[in-house]
């Protein structure tokens, strides 16, 4: 015991022994610890208590919203499209679900299956297929959108097909029920269902309708159910429009069309058929054209709807416009005599015809086409007042269509006339025009002046039936007056009975129209080989339904529009009036004892016409034009002399006695006292009458009107012809 206690003893000494001031220290170190570990803990305290002011207050709607979507899922409820029907209900265009299909390449079990089965029912290798599978890495691959099986066995096999990584989608897309018929019209969808060209476009927020929606919750396993509590939108189906094209009339167009632009090897077509009194749009056709049902190969060429977005220069179908100007301005009447020579052009002015006239009647200028009456005719009106009928017809501005794409075409302001613009518009050049501007202006002339607004959605109605919108005739602006679009009517239907447009005529039915071929230009110069060739019109004249124009771009198997374009349009109207859809109203005599004058009175005097020159057929249609009639002691040649004097007054019982000159005559057995007398003649026409006679002649000055003749009767006879006029 006592050796324990000295041993504690000795422990406890060894101890340090600390001073107060250490002491103090020592507790000093350990507050400022404790302080700095309150201090930390305070700090974190705020912070959570910031975090969760942050999670709750601030974002809590975001995060609240993050949470829902991990248990909630919103699905689009996609709105039906509305359909298109024609002007007699028909159903043109509806919308159908088809099946489109996706894969998850990392899921897929048997791709092989996948790519065999797709390749039955698209045509397409297999292998494409499978390298779409295998190929991409993400976890969505469309394979195919809104497919379409050939059959109901393909069908099947697509509706069995089953696979991990195939996703199998019901898309709403666009069936065109009488499938490529008014294709650019209509137009079509994109992938999405949204309008992407025509009508589909133009009208897209009308079709369209607007989404609805629906909450769906996930279960344990991901599954989504439907709970009533949460919210939902039906989606509304879109509206419905009411067209005012005739799918019979359009079936016919495309039809006559399609053969035409074959028979004749022509680029492209196109057919617009338009009613006159309403401006209503009944059929319109473009070639070559495409199946919006099977857009694999729709490129923008066929896509697009050529008789409002291209331009061309309309050549003969313009003189309508011209006449119009003048007739309505009262320069020129249907029976006044005009002069087919090239001495009525400003001297360096090259105008030709192919068609040549002398001085005839100006309904005979048009039916036979001439350029040359029409381009010295239109001198007869100033720039202003020119312009002002070529912008009032619609040229150089929107026709105003409610379908996107329209061009408003070109045509110079009188400033920018030079001294050959308007000799070149008045039959058809030097400006540009789209194929609806010109059968507007038809439409017009039609519709006694009166020009109307183009449209083809008729009206608008909901998904009950009733009328949301109804379309009401716009009249534009009244272009000529009723008098003289009677007169233009009669002058037309003669284009059509007796001229070039003969090609168009219908036995029974009165037709009003004009051909026109165009030369088209290339490098800055008109080409040899590419033409525009149409044929403009509208039936039946004494009381019109259509107004048409038929265009060819490009034919090969001849150009001229009364050789390819004009029995289009001769079909199409024949079929037209066949089928019951349009009249064939009451024929030519109709239209002659309503609004034709009859034969002059017997005491009218009136101007004879100058007929020498003219073979004796020809000098027999001219004076009876004028209202006179030709006594003749042959039965044909050529006319030589006449009595009364051509451009003397007489009365219209007066006889026109002529001579004539037989073709086979031989120079040695005419004599001198016998040579015709040219002076005072066109060179074109005294030239015809030397020719028939079979005298050589020498022309002296630029041609125009034979001033001076001479004969030489020398080894080899000769008639020297002087067309420089007296100084």
């Amino acid at each position: 015991m006592p050796d324990f206690d000295t041993s504690a003893k000795s422990s406890s000494a060894a101890l340090p022994t600390l001073t107060a001031a250490q002491e103090e220290r020592l507790h000093q170190k350990m507050r400022r610890k404790i302080k700095v570990i309150l201090v930390v803990c305070l700090l974190a305290f705020v912070l959570v208590a910031v975090k969760l002011f942050l999670v709750q207050i601030t974002y809590g709607d975001m995060y609240s919203a993050i949470a829902r979507r991990q248990y909630e899922s919103k699905v689009i409820l996609t709105a039906e499209r509305g359909n298109i029907y024609d002007r007699k209900r028909r159903l043109i265009v509806t919308t159908v679900q088809k099946l489109s299909l996706a894969v998850d390449p990392h899921l897929v079990q048997n791709a092989p299956a996948i790519a065999k089965t797709l390749s039955l029912v698209t045509n397409r290798p297999a292998k494409e297929y499978l390298e779409r599978i295998r190929k991409n890495r993400t976890s969505f691959v469309w394979l195919e959108r809104t497919i379409d099986a050939p059959s109901s066995v393909l069908q099947a096999s697509l509706d069995s097909l089953e696979d991990n990584g195939l996703i199998k989608i019901r898309e709403p897309r666009r069936s065109f029920a009488y499938g490529s018929l008014a294709a650019q019209i209509l137009g079509f969808t994109d992938a999405e269902n949204k309008g992407a060209s025509g009508i589909e476009l133009g009208w897209d927020s009308v079709l369209a309708g607007k989404n609805g929606f629906m909450i769906l919750q996930r279960d344990g396993r991901g599954r989504k159910r439907p709970s009533p509590d949460l919210p939902a939108r039906q989606p509304q189906p879109g509206n419905s429009l009411v067209l005012t094209l005739d799918m019979d009339m359009q079936s016919i167009a495309e039809s006559e069309l399609q053969q035409g632009v074959k028979a004749a090897a022509a680029e492209s077509g196109m057919v617009i058929a338009i009613k006159p009194s309403t401006g209503e749009i009944l059929a319109m056709a473009s070639l070559p054209t495409f199946n919006p049902n099977n857009l694999s190969s729709a490129t923008a060429d066929v896509t697009r709807n050529r008789c409002f977005t291209d331009m061309y220069e309309p050549g003969s179908t313009f003189k309508l416009i011209s006449a119009a100007a003048l007739v309505d301005e009262g320069k020129i009447n249907p029976d006044d005599l005009v002069s087919g020579g090239a001495d009525q052009l400003p001297r360096g002015v090259a105008i030709k015809d192919e068609h040549p006239v002398g001085t005839v009647p100006f309904t005979k200028a048009m039916e036979l086409s001439s350029n040359i009456v029409v381009a010295a005719l239109s001198q007869r009106l100033t720039n202003a007042k020119f312009y002002k009928y070529v912008r009032d017809f619609g040229f150089g501005i929107y026709a105003g269509i409610d379908v996107p794409g329209e061009v408003r075409g070109i045509v110079k302001k009188p400033q920018e006339f030079d001294a050959t613009t308007k000799l070149y518009m008045a039959h058809g050049y030097q400006l540009a025009a789209t194929p609806l501007q010109i059968v507007n202006a038809y439409s017009t002339v039609a519709n006694g002046g009166l020009m109307m607004k183009p449209f083809v959605v008729q009206r608008v109605i909901n998904p009950d039936g009733e009328d949301v919108h109804v379309t009401e005739p716009q009249k534009v602006r009244r272009v000529i007056g009723e008098e003289s679009a009677a007169k233009l009517t009669r002058i037309f239907c003669s284009v059509v009975e007796r001229g070039t447009g003969s090609s168009a005529r219908i036995e029974g039915m009165a037709i009003a129209g004009k051909t026109g071929t165009a030369q088209k230009l290339r490098d800055g110069k008109y080409s040899k080989e590419d033409y525009t060739a149409s044929f403009a019109g509208f039936f039946p004249a004494d009381k019109p339904e259509v107004a048409m124009l038929v265009m060819l771009n490009n034919p090969r198997n001849g150009y001229y529009g009364s050789q390819v374009a004009a029995p289009i349009f001769q079909r199409i109207a024949q079929k037209f009036v066949s089928s019951g859809l349009v009249s064939p109203g009451g024929g030519i005599p109709a239209l002659l004892n309503t609004t034709s004058p009859k034969a002059p009175p017997k005491t009218e005097e009136r101007v004879v016409p100058d007929v020498r020159g003219l073979t004796l057929a020809a000098a027999k249609d001219l004076a009876r034009e004028s209202g006179f009639t030709v006594k003749a002691t042959a039965s044909n040649g050529v006319v030589q002399t006449q009595k009364p004097k051509a451009g003397t007054p007489a009365q219209t019982t007066t006889e026109i006695v002529v001579s004539t000159t037989q073709p086979d005559i031989t120079v040695d057995a005419l004599p001198n006292t016998t040579i015709p007398d040219v002076r005072g003649m066109t060179l074109r026409r005294a030239l015809t009458l030397l020719h028939a006679a079979n005298i050589k002649t020498k022309v002296l000055g630029q041609g125009g009107t034979v001033y001076k003749q001479e004969f030489r009767d020398g080894r080899e006879p000769l008639c020297i012809l002087d067309c420089r006029p007296p100084e």
